[in-house]
């Protein structure tokens, strides 16, 4: 045992914590989730949908919109065409909905946060006297008509930040979508329904998120990163606002298709989450110990989960080099105690599809897509860190020309043609 030895340890220790705390956690995700009481309609929603370049997509989730089961004189669309060179305006102006056209000045940062910082400014202080509540969506989403209800209920019930169940809308295109999906079936229960039922603090997802118009006045909008949605998560985690979450309603986003396009989403992803830990951990560290604020604690922890994944890694890699040639240069523990929770962890992945996916999947196709994509995360991790002061905004290019009539449609010929067939193997996830 050397100086490097113990650090190692000590480092083993953290990663057997961590690592052992969010595996406890993902137990509560078991079993059906339970639904709110149902409330009559009564708040009033502003709904958000900032677009850059969106027209090929954008009509379908205004058409989506407008058709939602709740009533309309209780909720408003309200589509920025931002910095837009195509016909997304044109096209959100024929529809029953408000445009607002955001052109950023010369020098300007450009991207989603900057977008909604304008809507919210350009509505003002009709914001927070006509609304009691603004949702936020992608211009490549289709949402459950169910949405403005199972929001409403949340915020009866005294919520104020609320997460939609975040499901694909593409996920049988290939491999690299698949990935996506079963990682996201993964995180919606093993992470965010357990953390609900746990009374702890969930994250909001970028998309299918809706904010009590109130939290403006104690939080205010001046998230200006890469992942303005964890910012604003963690922003209201320092005014001690919780974020909670709806199993119950859902958004489906469209995920590239391409490795090369998945790299650079998910490096932007990275670069901003390791932007807010370094601006952030310190300051939610600090309520935790000057409050005992643990939801503070909590949200630090998961800051720090880029650097998690990096030192699981390097374990990793020791574990292979010693199996190799035999030399322990490390102080390692034993291996029994590591695999259990990679492998478990997997096991999820395939419960999380049965339980929760609207259509069937190879089961050990969804779990080699869902490794492949975590394996080639750690690189973009790593480099992430290293770059994660550039805040140069790239969007994901979005084509699904697809309905939410289509979409349903979809889903129903998938289900049919389960049930048509004459025994299921033991290969596929059962569906919900």
């Amino acid at each position: 045992m050397n100086i490097f030895s113990y650090i190692f340890l000590a480092l083993q220790v953290f990663l057997l914590i961590s690592g052992g705390y969010w595996f406890v956690i993902s137990f509560f995700g078991f079993g059906k989730a339970e639904r709110l009481s149902e409330k009559a309609p009564e708040k009033r929603f502003l709904v958000l949908v900032p677009a850059h370049n969106e027209e090929k997509v954008i009509s379908n989730l205004i058409e989506n919109l407008m058709e939602l089961d709740y009533p309309k004189e209780l909720y408003e669309v309200c589509v920025i065409a931002d910095n837009c060179t195509d016909r997304t305006a044109a096209i959100a102006g024929r529809f029953d909905a408000t445009v607002l056209e955001h052109t950023s000045l010369p020098g300007e940062s450009k991207g989603k946060p900057y977008a909604i910082k304008y809507a919210l400014d350009e509505f003002g202080e009709r914001l927070l006297q006509d609304y009691d509540a603004f949702a936020v969506f992608d211009a490549d989403n289709l949402v459950t008509l169910n949405y403005l209800s199972e929001m409403n209920n949340h915020l009866c019930h005294g919520d104020r930040l609320i997460q939609c169940y975040l499901d694909s809308k593409n996920p049988n295109d290939n491999f690299i979508t698949l990935g996506y999906a079963g990682s996201y079936y993964y995180m919606n229960r093993a992470w965010q329904l357990s953390k609900y039922r746990l009374g702890l603090g969930n994250q909001i997802g970028g998309t299918g998120f809706c904010v009590a118009t109130e939290v403006l006045s104690e939080v205010g909008w001046t998230t200006r990163s890469l992942t303005e949605d964890l910012e604003f998560t963690t922003q209201c985690l320092l005014k001690g606002i919780r974020t909670t979450w709806s199993h119950q309603a859902r958004v489906y986003d469209e995920k590239p298709e391409s490795f090369k396009a998945s790299c650079i989403q998910r490096l932007r992803w990275t670069r901003g989450h390791w932007d807010i830990c370094i601006r952030y951990v310190g300051s939610l560290l600090k309520r935790f110990v000057t409050k005992g604020d643990i939801l503070a604690f909590e949200g630090a922890l998961y800051l720090l989960n880029p650097a998690r994944i990096l030192l699981e890694a390097m374990t990793w890699v020791l574990w292979i080099t010693f199996f190799l040639f035999r030399q322990n240069f490390f102080y390692l523990y034993p291996l029994w105690l590591w695999l259990p929770l990679s492998v478990l962890s997997y096991f999820y992945v395939v419960y999380a599809c049965s339980a929760d996916a609207e259509v069937k999947f190879n089961r050990i196709k969804v779990i080699l897509c869902v490794a492949f994509l975590n394996i080639t995360y750690i690189p973009l991790i790593f480099w992430g860190l290293m770059t994660h002061k550039d805040r140069t905004w790239v969007r994901t290019e979005h084509s699904k020309n697809i309905t939410i009539d289509d979409h349903n449609a979809f889903e129903v010929s998938k289900v049919m043609s389960a049930v048509e067939e004459p025994e299921e193997t033991e290969s596929d996830c059962v569906v919900a």
